[in-house]
């Protein structure tokens, strides 16, 4: 019996190649009888997914109260949707037209966290990458105030390697239909797809991990593969820092656009004020190294990404995200 891999080889050769069918049967020994069936015959269906007295501070001084109120608000609050000093700093001046700089707050903040015994800090390597080649994935999950009650939903998160673009949608769970919707809409989204996507070793795309890099992988999983002709990388066990683009933006977006918590009606509505933040996220963020936007280096980056075919998500039911104007 021919296996998925054999079968998504096959399609990566006719279409991600160019190479022929007489090609294509000297090179893997199939027929060109079956190497045509191969090439014609759809991608098995996918389950569709239902979206279950201090020191006078002239200019912090009015804020103190605020500040405080908000650290010790955290306490109740998910530790990884925490206020970050930086998110401080863009509450004050957004909801209270704060006019200092964003050191003066930091500083402020670290005093604050001193006398209430809060510490904490974080780091990630940046990493340069051919435009089109790479792409990080990961999930993490966050806390809401869904219809008055807070949750945890599951973030599915997408970032080219080289623009930093980065999708996030939030879903009701991480089971293999949302794994692969939350691809659909990352291409859709982008509007392309890269040519490699870095993973953990995840149970919805790996089946047995082998020796090296090599692996067995989900058989639903290779078929979406061979769909949008992408190739997958593992990282090496334990070693998820091999994708820490991902591993870092994942805690980054959520202190950036879901603190504090937000309090929606529905999960569309809530992924659409991430996509809105992430809209302007990627107009005013540079890209490591450069002196170009977010925006500026993807408006070159998308012209190297394959193309993106919105079919399967038609055969799978799956209805994709509008995008609000950037």
């Amino acid at each position: 019996m021919i296996g998925m891999a054999t079968k998504e080889y096959i399609r990566k050769l006719y279409y991600s190649q160019g190479i022929s069918i007489k090609g294509i049967e000297r090179k893997t020994g199939h027929s060109r009888q079956y190497v045509r069936k191969v090439i014609r015959e759809e991608v098995p269906t996918i389950p569709k997914y239902n979206s279950t007295k201090a020191k006078h501070r002239p200019v912090m001084g009015p804020f103190l109260e605020t500040i405080t109120t908000w650290l010790k608000e955290d306490a109740d609050r998910p530790r990884k949707q925490r206020h970050t000093a930086i998110r401080i700093y863009e509450r004050l001046v957004e909801e209270f037209g704060f006019r200092g700089c964003d050191s003066t707050v930091r500083h402020c903040v670290r005093t604050i966290k001193q006398k209430l015994g809060i510490e904490n800090q974080e780091v990630f390597i940046p990493l340069d990458f051919e435009l089109g080649s790479h792409a990080q994935c990961d999930w993490g999950y966050a806390d809401i105030i869904l219809q008055g009650r807070q949750q945890t939903v599951s973030l599915f998160l997408l970032k080219l390697s080289g623009s930093r673009n980065t999708f996030l949608t939030a879903l009701p769970s991480e089971k293999q239909e949302a794994f692969l919707e939350g691809h659909q809409r990352a291409f859709q989204y982008l509007g392309g797809v890269p040519r490699t996507i870095v993973y953990d070793n995840l149970k919805t795309a790996v089946t047995k991990v082998l020796k090296g890099k090599n692996r067995i992988e989900q058989e639903t999983f290779s078929a979406f593969k061979a769909h949008y002709l992408f190739e997958a990388d593992f990282c090496n066990v334990g070693k998820a820092n091999e994708k820490g683009q991902a591993e870092g933006d994942v805690g980054y977006y959520r202190r950036r656009l879901l603190v504090p918590l937000p309090e929606v009606d529905s999960l569309e509505e809530l992924n659409q004020l991430i996509l809105q933040g992430l809209a302007k996220h990627r107009e005013t963020r540079l890209v490591p190294h450069t002196d170009q936007t977010i925006e500026e280096v993807f408006n070159q980056e998308k012209e190297y990404l394959q193309p993106f075919s919105d079919l399967y998500h038609i055969v799978l039911g799956f209805v994709p995200l509008p995008i609000p104007p950037t």
